[in-house]
């Protein structure tokens, strides 16, 4: 089976398929590549259930057309640690799963090279993600980033280890 998730590339000037890491600029034939985030994502085959909550909130056009974003993305590991109640209850949720997916969401473009000096983003949901740079890498609230910059053609996506939730959503959790 041929590896299609988001990878970061061990060297600065790497391209593969339809990513490119880490380039200070892409030339004409990368960005005739390259996709959207939602064809992007959907290709990789490893953010299916992010993808099924992306359309039960309604929001693939915004991802497929709209932007530049960066996106924080949940791998399909990451909602697997989640117990199943509580992400159903996330789903049937429209409002409750607006919200959290847009605290995924960030206006502009970040890459990994961006993040190493920021230390917080503007969600889209309107809450601050606080970036910091750790021995394990880079973290998005304490999240690690575990594969990064995969360029597309609104936007970059990282993805993360687990499923971020504004604190709004956490007290309607808790």
């Amino acid at each position: 089976m041929p590896d299609t998730s988001l990878q970061s590339a061990p060297e600065p000037c790497r391209t593969t398929r339809n990513y490119i890491y880490f380039r200070p600029s892409i030339t004409r034939r990368e960005l005739v590549r390259m996709k959207s985030i939602i064809a992007t994502l959907r290709e990789s085959e490893s953010f299916t259930t992010f993808l099924d909550l992306v359309r039960a909130a309604d929001m693939e056009e915004r991802l497929s057309s709209e932007g530049p974003y960066t996106i924080f993305v949940p791998d399909d590991d990451a909602f697997r640690e989640i117990p199943g109640p509580e992400l159903d209850g996330i789903r049937r949720d429209t409002d409750r799963l607006t919200v959290v997916l847009n605290y995924h969401i960030v206006p502009g473009v970040h890459s990994m090279i961006d993040l190493l000096g920021i230390r917080t983003l503007r969600s889209l949901q309107g809450e601050d993600l606080t970036i910091e740079v750790a021995s394990k890498g880079v973290l998005v609230n304490n999240v690690p980033v575990v594969e990064a910059d995969a360029w597309c053609t609104n936007g970059i996506c990282h993805a993360v280890s687990t499923l971020l939730l504004p604190p709004i959503a956490r007290a309607v959790e808790g």
